[in-house]
């Protein structure tokens, strides 16, 4: 994506610098100018294509792919008699573009959009009509789109099988935080359990390999949390699928320390007293005032 993005900037920049080309007009009457004008067969009716696309009313930009939709965009250019109304600016211009072209084109400002803009955005109550700046990507011929279609499709189906093995683990890692708190309360942890000058104690399931976890550090981390008192489930992040990217420091105490005694690929089991938890406030409906806890957590490398 940061390719992309500094892909559209080089591409916008060089609309922006263009030499003064006559506007011309497109199939549907809009005034545009191909500032590229690259060799290759044009953009079509139905076929699918990735853009990048800069609305400007007067000098101002009020919407960007790049900015608010994350980068580029697909879109796949509509028939020709697929609008009652005048055929939009922005699909008309790409017909009229090859792949690695950079255009600008202009819409004229009908009474339904003026009130619009003059109720989102009064202070351009009075424009006229709309540029848009556009650079066209990636051009799809049926068979492309097929291709990449099946593409995402397998990928899908590979994360749903991910999402469905972690939620399973989820299953057994319950029961090893379930068996491992009835054996702390039994006191039959003996050497195995570990305890901090704070108060915070754990239990090494897995020794990692990767270096220790420092301060400020970014940790893609599996967690399972109960209540030290029942056992009772509050949250985890095998439900969810995947793992949770964690910044050491920035949790509660106990947790941040029991990140920071481990090493990457670690996996413990943390007992933290409530004055490293959520104290006496507690933590909405599900961790009551004054709750130690009990953390599964595994660090990933």
């Amino acid at each position: 994506m940061r390719k992309f993005f500094f892909l559209a900037l080089a591409a916008l920049m060089t609309l922006l610098v263009a030499c003064k080309s006559e506007p011309a007009a497109t199939k549907h009457g809009h005034r545009f100018v191909n500032h590229t004008k690259k060799s290759g067969e044009k953009s079509d009716y139905g076929q699918t294509v990735e853009v990048n696309v800069y609305t400007f009313l007067k000098d101002s930009l009020i919407q960007s792919t790049v900015r608010d939709m994350g980068g580029p965009q697909m879109l796949t250019l509509p028939d020709s008699n697929a609008f009652k109304k005048k055929f939009p600016a922005v699909f008309d211009v790409i017909l009229e573009m090859t792949e690695g072209d950079s255009a600008t084109v202009y819409m004229e400002v009908d009474s339904a959009m003026a009130a619009g803009i003059k109720n989102t955005l009064p202070e351009f109550a009075d424009v006229k009509e709309i540029r848009y700046e556009v650079v066209l990507i990636n051009q799809f011929s049926k068979e492309e789109l097929a291709a990449k279609e099946e593409e995402e499709r397998k990928l899908m189906e590979e994360e749903q099988k991910n999402a469905e093995a972690t939620r399973a683990l989820g299953i057994e890692v319950g029961n090893t935080v379930k068996s491992t708190l009835a054996d702390y309360k039994a006191g039959k942890l003996g050497d195995r359990l570990k305890k901090t000058a704070s108060g915070l104690e754990y239990v090494v399931l897995q020794e990692g390999s990767g270096p220790n976890i420092k301060n400020g550090e970014k940790v893609s981390t599996h967690y399972y949390g109960v209540l030290k008192s029942t056992g009772q489930m509050f949250d985890n992040s095998f439900d969810r699928g995947m793992s949770v990217p964690f910044v050491a420091g920035q949790l509660i105490p106990g947790f941040n320390e029991g990140m920071m005694v481990l090493n990457r690929g670690s996996k413990a089991i943390l007992f933290i007293p409530s004055k490293l938890g959520y104290g006496a406030q507690g933590a909405g409906e599900q961790i009551p005032p004054n709750a130690d806890l009990v953390f599964y957590i595994e660090m990933k490398q």
